[in-house]
């Protein structure tokens, strides 16, 4: 299928000087915000139930560092995979954090049903109502994120990408992160619970680049290099922006994180179709 998004021209807004490290601004497309939103039911089916946060820390903590199990989330695979790029396979060489477990492999996956399942080519993300952080003392910030093996510096200057059709359903949090091991995150992908997908920059102006996205799929692009950052919605530039790294290692981070605030509302929001430097699983 090809859609009508990439034939829509792109409207520049606002550039912003490169040399003092802010970012460039660029219209969103209105095509995909027009776009009508599926209901949930057309998306994915759920079998069982899912205890609650506090019922689950009460059966045994220490049990968690082993996993959780969940409820089944089973994708209307024709619906959510219907763009091209979606179909592409998921990327095995990624580790989970959740949160009890900062770095599980790939062989461990099924253990943590209740935060992330695959379906096709489809991965699945959940957060529930009260959770926080069980890793370590950093209060709050829940965490469900896919991140990637491939890592980098900005001494090596060479660019990477990640690409991948989202599909918010409920989303809380940072839904994609460009971060360091030292400098923390240059820029990360907000979906807003009114379906706002915001820019959020480290350094520079925030941008909203799509209004309205709830259970809309749309195509989305990074790339970066250590230093500067470049960011693509269904195949035209979002936004741009620069953020020193001098130390540490960057690598791509997906799912969701919630940072210092509270998880409110069961949360969910699926990635089809990822890839890491246009590598796909074999």
């Amino acid at each position: 299928m090809t859609s009508s998004w990439h034939r829509t021209p792109v409207r520049i807004l606002l550039c912003l000087g490169m040399l003092a490290g802010a970012p460039c601004l660029f219209a969103p497309l209105p095509a995909a915000e027009k776009a009508a939103a599926a209901p949930a039911s057309k998306l994915y089916t759920q079998n069982g139930t899912d205890p609650s946060f506090k019922e689950l820390v009460g059966e045994n903590k220490a049990a968690l560092a082993q996993g959780a199990k969940g409820s089944k989330v089973s994708v209307n695979l024709a619906v959510v995979e219907e763009l091209p790029e979606a179909r592409r396979p998921i990327p095995k060489d990624i580790n989970l954090h959740t949160l009890p477990d900062s770095s599980i492999p790939r062989k461990d996956f099924a253990k943590w049903s209740r935060w992330y399942q695959e379906d096709g080519h489809t991965q699945i993300f959940r957060l529930f109502p009260d959770e926080v952080n069980l890793h370590s003392s950093r209060p709050l910030a829940a965490r469900v994120e896919a991140f990637s093996k491939t890592q980098w510096t900005e001494a090596q200057g060479t660019w990477h990408e990640w690409s991948g059709v989202v599909t918010p359903i409920n989303p809380v949090g940072m839904s994609l992160q460009v971060k360091n091991s030292v400098n923390d995150w240059a820029m990360n992908i907000t979906i807003r619970e009114n379906g706002d997908v915001l820019l959020d920059h480290r350094r520079g102006e925030d941008a909203v680049i799509a209004h309205g996205m709830l259970r809309k799929s749309f195509l989305l692009r990074v790339r970066d290099n250590g230093l500067d950052y470049e960011v693509y919605l269904n195949g035209h530039k979002a936004g741009e922006g620069r953020y020193k790294r001098p130390e540490g290692k960057t690598c791509f981070r997906w799912g969701m994180y919630v940072g210092e605030h509270e998880v409110r509302h069961e949360a969910m929001i699926f990635f089809s179709g990822v890839t890491i430097d246009g590598h796909e699983a074999k």
